[in-house]
C-alpha cells in the first residue's frame, strides 16, 4: 500500500467517534493524484533538495488530513489550502536552514531534455529570492489566480500584482545579464 493510501486510512480509523471527515479515501487519492505532481514541481523548484521536498510534500498532505476541512470545501480551495500548507512549511524549513542553491539538485519534473538549459534556468531561478520564485511559479505554472496566490503566500490580493511585476522585471534583469534578450 503506498503511503498516500496508507495516511488516508490511519486518519480514517483515527477519526472514529470524532467529526465527520472531510475526505474519504478514496476521494483523497483522487486528490492527491491530481495534485502530487505540481505540489512536487512547485516544492522542487522553491527547495532544490529533492529529500526534503518529499518530508514537505508528505507532511503537507498529512496536515491536509488532519485539518478536518469543511465537507463543502471545493476542489480548488482545497488545493489552495494544500499549496498554503506546504508555503508555509518551505518558509519554516527556511529559517532552519540554509537554502540549497538550485543548481547543485537534480530537480524532478524538467521542461526541457537539454541539461545546458537545464543548468541555466536553474541558475537564473535560483538568483530570484525566494518570495519572486514562489509567486513567478504559483501565477505561471500552476496557473493560480491573483486571489488565490494572496491566500496561499499570505498577502492582499491587490499587492500580488506589483508583486508578480517585480519578480518579473526582476527575472528579465537577470536573463538580460545571463546574455538572453527579448524576440
Amino acid at each position: 500500500m503506498s503511503w498516500p493510501a496508507v495516511a488516508a486510512h490511519a486518519i480514517e480509523t483515527d477519526s472514529v467517534g470524532k467529526a465527520p471527515r472531510a475526505m474519504s479515501e478514496e476521494a483523497f487519492l483522487v486528490f492527491y493524484a491530481q495534485t502530487v505532481r505540481p505540489l512536487r514541481g512547485y516544492l522542487s523548484r522553491i527547495l532544490g533538495d529533492i529529500s526534503l521536498v518529499e518530508d514537505v510534500l508528505q507532511e503537507s498532505y498529512f496536515r491536509l488530513l488532519r485539518a478536518n476541512l469543511p465537507l463543502n470545501m471545493t476542489e480548488a480551495h482545497r488545493k489552495n489550502y494544500l499549496f498554503r500548507t506546504a508555503t508555509n512549511l518551505v518558509r519554516d524549513e527556511g529559517r532552519r536552514r540554509k537554502p540549497v542553491a538550485l543548481e547543485n539538485c537534480e530537480v524532478a519534473g524538467r521542461a526541457s531534455e537539454n541539461v545546458a538549459e537545464r543548468r541555466d534556468v536553474e541558475r537564473f531561478l535560483a538568483a530570484l529570492k525566494p518570495r519572486e520564485r514562489e509567486l513567478l511559479w504559483l501565477a505561471y505554472v500552476e496557473r493560480f489566480s491573483h486571489n488565490d496566490i494572496a491566500g496561499i503566500v499570505g498577502a492582499k490580493p491587490q499587492s500580488i500584482r506589483p508583486m508578480l511585476s517585480r519578480a518579473r522585471e526582476r527575472l528579465a534583469e537577470i536573463l538580460r545579464k545571463g546574455g538572453f534578450t527579448p524576440c
